[in-house]
C-alpha cells in the first residue's frame, strides 16, 4: 500500500526467490494493522542475509535483528504487538484495533499461534527453506534454524504434512462455527484478532495454496470470511459493513 505522504515506513521480509510475496505472518500483523487503521505507509523489503545489516542500522539495537519494523516521525518500533500499541496511540481517531479489550485480542492471537499458525509452519519450512535464496541463503537458513530445534533436522521437524493438516482443521473449526453467527472474529467489526488469524491464514495460502483451498476455503465460513476481509489484506478503501 503507498500513498504520496508515507507517514510510516514498514519493513517486510522477503523471499528472493518469490520477490514481492506477502507471506510472512509477524509482518503480515503489521501490514494487516496498518491496512485496517488506514494508515498511509510504504513498504520497504529486506530479506533473510541483508536483515543482519539493515535493520540494526536503523534500531541502533545489539538485539538479534528481526522484522517487523516501522519507521514513524523518526521512531523505530520493533515487533507486531509493540507495533499495534504504537499505532493504537499515535492514531486514536483511526478505526481502533483493540476495541477497549486488549487481553481478548491477546487470548485470540495466542490459540490462533498455537493452534493454527504453528502446524502450519510445519507444513511450510522446507518451502521457506527453498525460497529464501541462493545455496549460501539456504545454508544460513538451515543452519540457523536448527540451532533452536532441539537436534532435529528442518525436516525432522516439519513432520508429516497429513497431520499437519488435521492440526490445522482442527485449529480453524471453532472459529468457523464462530463466524458462521458472526462477520469477524471480533463480532461486528474487524480487530486485531482478525489481523492475527488473516496473517496466519496467509501464511499457508501464499506458500501452499492448493493446501489452502482444499482444507480451509472448503469451508463455507472460512470462505466467505477470507473475501469478506480482501480490503484488510490488500489495503483498499474500507466498505460500508
Amino acid at each position: 500500500m503507498l500513498a504520496n505522504n508515507h507517514s510510516v515506513v514498514f519493513y517486510d521480509l522477503e523471499l528472493l526467490k518469490k520477490p514481492g510475496l506477502v507471506w510472512s505472518p509477524n509482518t503480515c500483523k503489521t501490514r494487516y494493522a496498518l491496512n485496517l487503521k488506514n494508515i498511509p505507509y510504504e513498504t520497504k523489503w529486506v530479506n533473510f542475509d541483508d536483515i543482519k545489516t539493515v535493520i540494526p542500522a536503523i534500531t541502533q539495537s545489539d538485539k538479534r535483528p528481526a522484522v517487523p519494523i516501522i519507521v514513524h516521525n523518526g521512531k523505530s518500533v520493533v515487533d507486531s504487538w509493540h507495533i499495534a500499541h504504537y499505532l493504537e496511540e499515535q492514531f486514536p481517531n483511526k478505526p481502533s484495533l483493540f476495541h477497549g479489550n486488549v487481553a481478548t485480542h491477546k487470548f485470540f492471537q495466542t490459540y490462533s499461534e498455537k493452534h493454527i499458525n504453528t502446524p502450519i509452519f510445519r507444513l511450510v519450512l522446507l518451502d521457506i527453506h527453498q525460497s529464501v535464496g541462493d545455496q549460501a541463503l539456504q545454508d544460513w537458513f538451515r543452519q540457523d534454524r536448527e540451532s533452536w530445534m532441539k537436534g532435529n533436522t528442518l525436516e525432522q521437524f516439519a513432520g508429516d504434512a497429513n497431520e499437519n493438516i488435521t492440526k490445522i482443521k482442527t485449529g480453524i473449526a471453532i472459529i468457523s462455527a464462530h463466524l458462521k453467527e458472526f462477520p469477524f472474529v471480533t463480532g461486528e467489526q474487524p480487530g486485531w484478532a482478525d489481523v492475527a488469524l488473516l496473517s496466519h491464514l496467509t501464511f499457508l495460502a501464499a506458500l501452499k495454496p492448493e493446501i489452502f483451498k482444499d482444507h480451509v476455503l472448503n469451508d463455507q465460513n472460512l470462505r466467505a470470511y477470507w473475501n469478506r476481509t480482501e480490503y484488510i489484506r490488500n489495503g483498499v478503501a474500507s466498505p460500508n459493513l
